[in-house]
């Protein structure tokens, strides 16, 4: 059964499958369009997941890895959306998963020092554990990118979209380049989770056996 809601106060859509698989699904999506490079989606998809009010611990996602039955767990972003999915044929976890993820998306922390550690921060470079002269860039989606970026594919891919849509988000790296992500300013990040993470800019999906009344609650 294919139900699709709509929440009267927010705007917010849910579209739920009921059926009776035991593998049930949840994922919140938000619509978050870049307006340059700096990979600001792709750096707040990692820090929401650094603490939130309600679990104030540095990696509340991570550590619930270790202790989860999940079947799956992960965040994505692309190139205009950002997506927190898991699964489980847990009751107990899926809404232990359900309270972490919702929290972790509509009240994280997004402290300066989460920033650092997944956006950008000025580093010494070390050779052979010694602190070598060079002051270098580092940062979890800044050194992914870096990787992502040494690759030829990768780079011919982001030329042809820049050229062929000009105009759209579609010519910015979402994922971020690593010579504009610097740029990025925790103030910037935090505007831009204002703006974008919000019940009325939010998809909510659910699927499985587990009752739509228990998910609504």
């Amino acid at each position: 059964v294919f139900i699709e809601l709509e929440h009267t106060a927010t705007g917010a859509r849910h579209v739920h499958i009921q059926n009776q698989d035991r593998e049930n699904t949840f994922g919140v999506v938000f619509k978050t369009v870049p307006k340059d490079s700096t990979g600001v989606a792709h750096i707040l998809e990692h820090t929401v997941l650094c603490g939130s009010q309600k679990f104030p611990v540095r990696d509340p996602f991570f550590s619930m890895l270790k202790r989860s039955l999940s079947t799956f767990m992960n965040a994505l972003t692309s190139s205009d959306w950002t997506m927190y999915p898991f699964a489980t044929q847990n009751k107990k976890d899926y809404y232990n998963l359900m309270d972490v993820y919702l929290n972790s998306v509509f009240y994280p922390r997004l402290d300066d020092l989460s920033f650092k550690q997944e956006g950008h921060r000025l580093d010494i470079q070390m050779d052979s554990g010694v602190a070598a002269e060079n002051i270098v860039y580092k940062g979890v989606v800044y050194n992914e990118m870096k990787g992502a970026m040494s690759s030829p594919d990768q780079v011919m891919a982001r030329s042809l979209l820049k050229v062929l849509y000009p105009s759209t988000t579609y010519r910015f790296n979402s994922g971020g380049d690593p010579a504009i992500i610097p740029r990025l300013t925790h103030e910037q990040l935090k505007a831009f989770h204002r703006h974008h993470y919000h019940p009325s800019n939010g998809y909510f999906y659910t699927y499985g056996d587990l009752p739509l009344a228990d998910h609504l609650a």
